[in-house]
Order: C-alpha cells, then structure tokens, then sequence
C-alpha cells in the first residue's frame, strides 16, 4: 500500500476518532494492558491443549541425528541450519508467543510471566540491586518458541571487536577473534541497504535496520557529537559513538529467533521435529561418557529420545548449566552435595557474568518529543502500524546507545575498549509505569511509585546506563536434584576487587548529566533538566553528591538480561563447543562465552549459533567421508546401535507446584563417579594446555580511582582506591586465564 493512502487513511482516523480518546480509547487500553496476564494465560493453556490433542509423541523408540534443546535465540538457529541436511528434533519447554509480542511497542509489557518467561531470581544481593523485592535481581529468560527474542528490547549489537579478540587470547585460538567470526555475523544477517558491506551481510535470513519511529534518537547523538563522540556504526569496528538502536524487524513486525529461523520453515522442512511443552530433565550417557539422548517430560509423561550424532544444548547461561550439572557435568563438591554421580568434574556455572544498568530520571523537556502514552498510543497509531509498519509501535521505545570509555578504562590503557553504555528511553511516565516497571524487573512497588508520580503526565524520558565491560563474576548452582527445582543464582553485583564497576557506572551518571543539561541539542533546544526528587531509600544524603550517586547506584541497578560465561571456552567446552569429558555433546549458547561482550548479547549469540552450527556440519561431513572411505566403524557406529536403554525410574513431570521428593535413577547409584580415563578416540576433548598469554602488565603497576570517586561514606562498602594489575589478573577458580583482565578476587 502506498505511504501516501496510508497517511490518507491515519489522518481520517484521527479525526473520526479523536473526540473518543478520553473517554473510551485511554481506558480500554489501561484494561488491555492490566489483562496481559489473564491474555496469556488464555492464550498458552490454548495452545498446550491444543498441542497435546494434535501433536501426540509417538510411542516406541525415536532416534534423530540431532537433539537441540531449547528454541531459543541459539536453539532456533541451530535447528534451521542442522536440518536442511539431518534430522533433527527441537525440544521447547514453552509454547507459541502470542500475536501480541511481535509488536515492538509492547515489548515491555510481556516480562515477568509465566506463561512466556523462565522468571528466574537471585539470592539477595548485598551490594546492588537493592530496590528489588527482597533484593533479589528478577532475570527474565524467554520461555517459548523463539526464547528471549520473543521479550527483549529488540537491540541488535554485535559487541565491540576488543571483545571477540579477547576471546581469541583467552581461548588460543585465533577463529574466535573479530575477523575470524565475522563471517558469522554477516551470514545470518539481512541489514539495511545503507550497511557497509565489509562489515555487514545481505539476503541472510534475519532482517536488521532501524525502526521507523526513532523518537528523540537524533538528539541523543547530536548532544554526544557536540561532546567529541562521533556518530558511526556501532557495528562495525569503532571505539567510542553513538548510533540509533538497530533491530530485529521487518516491516515493523519484531523478527527475532522464531521470524527468522523458525517460521519459514516449520512447516515444509521434513527434516524438523519441534515438541513444545517439552521439559528436559537431563542428558543420556551410555558407555560412561557418550551421549546418546535425553529424558523430558511432556503433557504429563516422561520420553527418552537418542540422537545417533549428538545432543546440543542451547537452553541458555541458566538452563544450560543446570541441565548439565543435573547429567552430572559440575563442579565435583557441588554434584556430591545433590547426591549426583560426578561424570565429568568441571566448572559449570561458575564464570557467570551480568550487565546491570542504573535507570536515570526522568529528565524533563519543555517539546513534546518523547512518547506519551495517553497522547500518542491512539487508535491511529495501531491502525499506521498495521497498515504499513509505521509509527511509535514500530519501537520498543530504546532509540539511541551511546558507547564510551570511563576514565578508570583509559587509566588501564584501555581507552580504545569502552566500559560504559547508554541506552535512550524516549517515553514519558504513564499512569501505571511506575507499576509496569516494579513488574517487569521485579522492584519494589511502593517505591517505584513513589519515585515517579511526580512525573507522570510530564514530557520526560529515561537513560540506562550500563557497566559495560563488568569485573564482579558469580555462579549457578543447583537448588536441588530434581530438574524442577529452581537454580541458585548469584551474580555477586559489585564485588570486583576496587569497585570498578560501581565506579565506572557512577562516572557514567556524571557524563550523562553534562551530556543532558549542558548541550545545545539537549540542554538548550529541549530544555532537558534531570527531577529534583530524591530516589527513596537515598533521601537522608545530599542530592547530587558523590554519596547519593553511589546510593543510587546501588539501589536502582537492574540487570539488562545478558548473563554468559557458565559453560565457559576454555574451562567448560573447547573452542569446538564439545563439552570436556564427554563424547556427542556440545553446548552452543551464550553460556559459552568466556568474557561478556560489551553490548547486548543477542547478535553475539546468533553468531555462536551459526558459527557453532557451521563447526557441527563440517565435523559430520569430515566423518561421513572418512566412513566411506574405510568403511563404517566398529564402535558407537551405526544410529540405531545404541538402542533403547532399560528406562532408568524417572524423575516424572510434577503433579503439583507443592514440593516432591525425587528419588535418583535406579540404574545410578548415589557412588560420584570419576571422568574415564581419555579412550583413544578422536571424539573425546581433553582439555587443552592453557593458551598463550599475549602478554600481561608489569604486576607491580597500580592506578588510582580518580579523586571524585574515591573513597565511599557508607559504611557498608570498605573503601578501596588503589589496586594492581596482580588482582585483575588473579583468579580464585583454578582455571587461570592468561593475558586478560578478570576480576575473580572478590569481597
């Protein structure tokens, strides 16, 4: 339809329907967004009815080439790419996403249930995050057809070239360097015409540009370039800018995973089986350490399915180390402490690392720049928006990201790496945001409420600003052994020896205040001005102060959603993705990530799908030209050799939420048992010597944290200014990673 009839036909609307705004519009559509829960509900118990009527599983023994487990921003790649030429079955724990999620202008209202939403939480945390109820951090994970692409934000960036360099130092090898995976990137990609071809690929399944409504974006980089960061491509290589958010999106439609991936071919691809509904429980082994399949649970009953080649875990940082220390790959104390047979003793769930920001405002304006809800969510906008993919739905309502580098980053020498980013919000508060934010990110009401009634109505917006490059590691472990208890998660926020990432936020607050108040494109055009109003709980201490903001800081810190590093290159999996003392396994997800990116991790972890996926087809074909060549081989060979194993007693899907007493497999007993000795086989991963350092600074060095951020009041945090090169270095898990800088010596 041409934009001409479009606008035609949103300008009758408008005027035909303006005079019901108030009186109807606005209150139906504060009933709409009040019944998501009860939507979803609806919509899922729906689905899963009807999934369990049509979509039966079929009785006797099934054996695929491949298992995937998990259909998420991974899972959903590697399936696509795997069965153009296996067999390959996909297991979801989750359903459909509703219509209603791949409207971007709804993201946000989706977080945070059941029904689409893993909805994990931390142990309190003792430094940051402290408005969240209990001071438990809420990490939302997708559950569901397309995974966390179905909730997020949409922000389509790769990470900064630093980091994937770095993730060549650590792990020796050279293929996961910027110019190594590259190519992966580009292959999945289909950007927008203007991207620089060197850096970005065309005709790839999974559409990238920039939304059509970019609200107060280009304000946002003008107020940065006045302040000497350019505006360039964020990504490609660069070192400090801003940009426009890029997305997932075509046609104003929220792609993702399941758009991308799915979609297109779950109904003409032969060669995939997808099982929603499906939970699983934990990885098959036979003959000590080959995996042959997986036990899960569906609709009420317990399966085993085996896979001739391999299983492949792609259930994300959380659900893939939990899955993992449930077969029995974990750290060995741990395992004992479930009563679980140690098959292969390593550090999953250790590593674990976190993006968490502090949402600052809201900054006033005096031009109706920013999107106000009441205002500007009228019937016209849905109707541009199904018409042509147009308007303020098109967005999240995340328009703009600028990234830099702190001081404390170019103290390090590592000005060229930047370690903080912002994230432009460009909406006004509503009647219920206080409310809609307590619910999406797990704070706590009553102060959410009270920190923005006296904004509501008034032309404002918000900027995150992120830690980007953090310091402080934590781990998963398990809450029990059955595969229905919920995880122990603890990122352990802001316990980096020297504070540095409670430092490097504060300094990005700071900046961001300059930026806001003191440029002409922000400060002076719009008139943008930060509230005047404390944050409850940091009330008693000067507004402004360095105190106040590490206050602040501590209290308002929510996590962005991209944990990585539980089942770490290099520690966990080699640079292959095979799980170290195992055989057919691998584990292709953001768990794998040794060090987090700088940015979001979406893009990141497309990349390691399609990089991961590319490794598994090759191996394969490397096999099935050897095989014909000397003929089949004697052992673990023929896909139907394995066969049916005696059903071990089965954990069983729950009966109730109330609490079960799981018993352990018969066929195991509680003895831990030690990793086999290394066969001679060339499918079992040693793990590797440790990589070569690319070179490490002199130990005795030491920088000081600048004046303005020295030394805190509170007395809960033990000052720190000075710290060496030896802690960032120094590590407390055995495994020594060479060459980088890690933050494991903790408070």
């Amino acid at each position: 339809m041409g934009l001409g009839i479009v606008r035609g036909v949103v300008a009758k609307f408008q005027y035909i329907t303006k005079p019901l705004l108030p009186v109807l519009w606005v209150p139906l559509i504060y009933a709409i967004l009040g019944s998501i829960g009860l939507i979803l509900n609806f919509w899922t118990t729906g689905d899963m009815l009807n999934d369990e009527q049509h979509n039966k599983t079929p009785e006797g023994v099934e054996t695929f080439d491949f298992i995937v487990v998990g259909a998420g921003t991974a899972g959903a790649l590697v399936a696509n790419r795997l069965s153009k030429t296996h067999h390959v079955l996909l297991l979801e724990a989750g359903g459909e996403a509703n219509p209603l999620q791949f409207i971007p202008g709804f993201g946000v209202f989706f977080v945070n249930y059941p029904e689409t939403d893993w909805m994990h939480k931390t142990v309190p945390q003792k430094y940051g995050s402290l408005n969240s109820v209990n001071q438990q951090s809420s990490w939302s994970a997708g559950r569901g057809l397309g995974g966390t692409g179905t909730l997020n934000l949409m922000i389509h960036l790769r990470g900064h070239k630093n980091d994937f360099d770095n993730w060549a130092r650590i792990t020796g090898d050279p293929s996961w360097s910027w110019e190594g995976v590259l190519p992966y990137f580009k292959s999945y990609e289909d950007y927008e015409e203007s991207g620089d071809p060197r850096y970005h690929g065309f005709g790839g399944d999974l559409r990238v540009e920039q939304p059509d409504y970019v609200g107060m974006g280009p304000e946002f980089i003008r107020a940065g370039e006045e302040l000497g960061y350019s505006h360039c491509d964020l990504n490609a290589p660069f070192t400090e800018g801003f940009d426009f958010l890029k997305y997932p999106i075509k046609d104003g439609v929220r792609q993702g995973s399941y758009k991308g991936f799915l979609e297109p071919i779950r109904r003409l691809r032969k060669n995939l089986v997808i099982r929603k509904f499906a939970h699983v429980n934990r990885v098959l082994f036979k003959n000590g350490n080959v995996a042959y399949g997986v036990e899960y649970d569906r609709h009420g009953a317990t399966r085993q399915v085996f896979a001739s080649k391999e299983v492949i875990l792609s259930a994300g940082t959380v659900n893939t180390a939990k899955l993992l220390m449930l077969s029995g790959i974990g750290p060995r104390a741990h395992l004992q402490e479930q009563n679980i047979p140690v098959l292969s003793d390593l550090p999953v769930g250790e590593n674990l690392q976190d993006h968490i920001a502090a949402y600052v405002g809201p900054f006033f304006i005096d031009k109706p720049r920013a999107i106000a809800l009441e205002r500007d969510l009228t019937p016209s906008a849905f109707v541009q928006w199904f018409l042509g993919g147009k308007g303020i739905l098109s967005s999240t309502g995340a328009h703009a990201t600028g990234i830099i580098s702190s001081s404390l980053a170019k103290a390090r020498g590592e000005g060229n790496w930047p370690d903080i980013q912002y994230f432009l919000f460009g909406f006004s508060a509503f009647k219920t945001f206080g409310a809609t934010f307590a619910h999406s990110f797990g704070l706590s009401l009553d102060e959410q409420n009270k920190f923005y009634e006296h904004s509501v109505g008034k032309e404002s917006f918000l900027v995150a600003v992120s830690g980007a490059r953090p310091f402080s590691r934590g781990y998963i472990k398990l809450g029990g052994r059955s595969p229905y208890d919920s995880p122990i998660i603890d990122p352990r926020y802001f316990t980096d020896q020297g504070d540095q990432d409670l430092h490097s936020i504060i300094e990005g607050v700071k900046i961001l205040l300059y930026l806001t108040q003191n440029t002409t494109a922000l400060g002076h055009e719009l008139g943008a001005r930060y509230t005047t109003q404390s944050l409850p709980g940091c009330e008693h201490l000067q507004f402004q102060s360095d105190e106040y903001w590490e206050c602040y800081v501590r209290r308002y810190t929510v996590t962005l959603h991209h944990p990585v590093g539980t089942a770490s290159m290099g520690t966990v999996v080699d640079t292959k993705l095979r799980v170290y003392g195992t055989q057919n396994l691998r584990v292709i997800d953001a768990s794998v990530e040794p060090v987090l990116v700088v940015t979001n991790t979406q893009a990141s972890t497309f990349m390691i799908a399609e990089k991961g996926s590319d490794i598994v087809l090759k191996y394969w074909e490397e096999q099935e030209k050897k095989q014909s060549q000397y003929g089949p081989p004697t052992k673990y060979g023929a896909p139907l050799q394995y066969g049916a194993p005696q059903p071990p007693q089965s954990y069983g899907a729950p009966q109730s939420s109330s609490s079960q007493s799981y018993a352990a497999p018969q066929s195991q007993s509680s003895q831990s048992y030690v990793a086999p000795a290394a066969p001679q086989s060339s499918q079992f991963y040693q793990a590797p010597e440790p990589p070569q350092s690319y070179g490490t600074p002199e130990l005795s060095q030491s920088y000081e944290i600048p004046p303005s951020q020295s030394s805190s009041a509170n007395p809960w945090l033990k000052p720190s200014t000075m710290y060496s090169i030896a802690s960032l270095n120094s590590t407390n898990n055995g495994y020594p990673n060479t060459g980088y800088y890690t933050y494991n010596t903790v408070k």
